[in-house]
């Protein structure tokens, strides 16, 4: 049966063909016959007397290896109309992101979408490793600066990430050093008083892994399985493993304790409404999970595993949304 799929994205020209994953799931479900749909979150609406919020939305076509698809012009449909809704746009976690799930909360009894938008809601990406303290490191979430201090200098051994709770791509990352060849107490109270606007916002705060120059691993799961694997090697002198901060994707063959801890959250997350999930591991433990917009990073010229990686997240959807219209 041919699906309708609603992607719903960041804007196609601000999107980096090169990296992004988003418009290479969708092309793997269209080669599979289905038909594909892009949004961004300015385009939906919900008119009262109306069951279900509508988007302002364009179809896409794929052509041949071509990433970039050609669109038709704008129409609107209702949400109901589709048989999957890919909630895509990255963060920042933002409260126009929490006003798009609500919208979406219009469907989602109804229309398969990934993730569900209470799993978005409820999940946080860096506060929900908490939840699974056999899998991770220590960590702290507070905002108190003495307790944070405290925690740097008993649990981390006085070296620390300290990272922001709602943005992205190593944005707001920090690292700090407190003690013996770092930071003074006093002046690290200070950093962590401004980190936090006084107060004001929360931080995660976990010991910093030196491991993380040999790269961080990413790897990304559907339905509770791992598809694929990479190392994210930081630039030479740096520790953010992103990308954005100019780091490299490399081949990964994950250890038997990598794959164990890994399809153990995932297949967590996957029965609370999130299957679609990237984790990020430092040393062996989970550092961060990645359920918003996860990429299925891969090395560049590897395009028989990309294949198969994307090929497998489209064959998952489309049994996973025939279980519905069957």
């Amino acid at each position: 049966m041919k699906q309708r799929h609603l992607f719903i994205i960041d804007p196609l020209e601000d999107l980096n063909p090169a990296l992004d994953s988003s418009l290479r799931m969708a092309r793997a479900l269209a080669a599979r016959g289905h038909r594909i749909f892009f949004a961004t979150i300015r385009d939906l609406s919900w008119h009262s007397g109306k069951e279900a919020a509508t988007a302002h939305l364009v179809e896409a076509h794929f052509s041949g290896s071509d990433i970039r698809p050609l669109v038709t012009p704008k129409a609107r449909h209702s949400l109901a109309d589709f048989e999957a809704i890919h909630m895509r746009k990255d963060p920042p976690f933002d409260l126009s992101y929490i006003e798009a799930t609500w919208l979406l909360d219009s469907v989602a009894s109804k229309v398969r979408i990934y993730n569900q938008p209470s799993a978005l809601r409820n999940f946080n990406e860096k506060v929900s490793i908490l939840l699974f303290p056999d899998d991770i490191k220590p960590a702290l979430v507070s905002s108190d600066t003495f307790e944070i201090i405290g925690f740097i200098e008993k649990s981390c051994g006085g070296d620390a990430v300290i990272k922001p709770l709602a943005l992205f791509g190593g944005r707001g990352v920090e690292h700090l050093h407190i003690g013996q060849g770092g930071l003074a107490t006093g002046e690290a109270a200070r950093q962590i008083t401004a980190m936090t606007r006084d107060g004001l916002e929360k931080r995660m705060v976990q010991p910093f892994d030196k491991k993380v120059y040999d790269g961080e691993v990413r790897a990304f799961c559907v339905g509770g399985e791992p598809v694929s694997w990479c190392l994210k090697r930081p630039a030479q002198g740096q520790f953010l493993a992103n990308t954005r901060a100019g780091a490299t994707l490399e081949p990964y063959a994950p250890s038997a304790g990598e794959i164990t801890r890994v399809k153990n959250v995932a297949s967590r997350l996957a029965l609370a409404g999130a299957p679609i999930v990237g984790f990020d591991l430092i040393g062996g433990f989970v550092s961060e999970i990645n359920i918003t917009s996860p990429r299925l990073l891969l090395p560049p010229g590897t395009p028989a595993a990309e294949h198969e990686a994307y090929e497998q997240f489209a064959a998952w959807i489309e049994r996973d949304c025939g279980q519905v219209s069957s």
